[in-house]
């Protein structure tokens, strides 16, 4: 039995392969080292978002570049003719992000939060701007978001009404047309006896929050996308034509709408990002 063993130790095909067995082993042990230490330099880390990556700041906390990165992207920069709509999955994305904005409530089932969010899919946008004229049609003697209200009688009034109205009209198939959707944001008052309602600030800013996160979510991974928070024709948001197209309750509030769309390839080649934001423009006060 021993000299089985020892001719076993001493035969060059053992040698052969243990010599194999442990470069292979070195090799693998090297490759995991340098994969680690990239790893550790932010060179290699696949879950790593783009955001991240492209921090360039020197105050790298892993969320500041997302929230750097988030950007409005307006019509002019919009994909005129999209192959295909924004996949419905990805604007779930987007909507579980939002349930994640800070809300003073309560967050399980049979709870309301304050944010509603009614997806207008191509038909439905259309049904909406129509309605805006409409309601326009009906009340621009007493209205002046275009300049030419109660306060300018006569034939030059309706006259630069119509133009107006041509402009808004063409935009549904020109400026909105190439959207995949609309989101609208609609901030649902409670409804709980009046004693233990929170303020409606604190409900229009959880809203205000969990939009911000839907934008913050398609930056970080829809980075094709082109989106902004669009505040609508004021006085037909603010419409009782509005809350009905929404099936708002009475003290619900629309809060404008959260457009989708698709980025221009000549827009997402840019690299340069020209956006500024001077520190001074914010007031910071510090007491000890």
């Amino acid at each position: 039995m021993h000299c089985q063993v020892s001719t076993m130790l001493l035969s060059p095909s053992y040698y052969y392969s243990m010599m194999v067995a442990s470069s292979i082993t070195f090799f693998l042990t090297v490759l995991c080292c340098r994969l680690l230490g990239q790893q550790k330099k932010g060179k290699v880390r696949p879950e790593q978002s783009e955001c991240e990556m492209n921090d360039n700041h020197e105050d790298s906390f892993s969320v500041l570049p997302c929230i750097r990165n988030r950007r409005s992207i307006f019509p002019n920069q919009y994909m005129a003719h999209p192959g295909a709509d924004v996949d419905p999955k990805v604007i779930k994305s987007l909507l579980d992000a939002a349930l994640w904005g800070p809300y003073h409530g309560r967050c399980f089932a049979g709870c309301d939060h304050p944010a509603r969010f009614v997806v207008l899919g191509k038909r439905s946008m259309v049904e909406m701007q129509h309605l805006t004229l409409r309601y326009y049609d009906r009340n621009w003697k007493t209205l002046d978001p275009w300049g030419c209200g109660a306060d300018n009688d006569g034939d030059e009034s309706e006259e630069r009404y119509r133009d107006w109205r041509k402009s808004t009209e063409d935009e549904i198939t020109g400026r909105w047309g190439p959207v995949s959707c609309m989101v609208a944001i609609v901030m649902r008052r409670q409804t709980s006896p009046v004693s233990k309602r929170l303020p409606e600030w604190e409900e229009a800013a959880a809203v205000a929050c969990a939009v911000h996160n839907m934008h913050l979510q398609q930056c970080a991974r829809f980075p094709h996308l082109a989106c902004y928070w669009s505040s609508w024709h004021d006085a037909a948001r603010d419409s009782d034509d509005m809350k009905t197209f929404l099936d708002m309750g009475a003290e619900d509030k629309c809060m404008g709408f959260f457009v989708v769309a698709q980025a221009k390839p000549s827009f997402l080649r840019q690299t340069r990002d020209r956006r500024k934001r001077d520190p001074s423009i914010m007031q910071t006060e510090w007491r000890p």
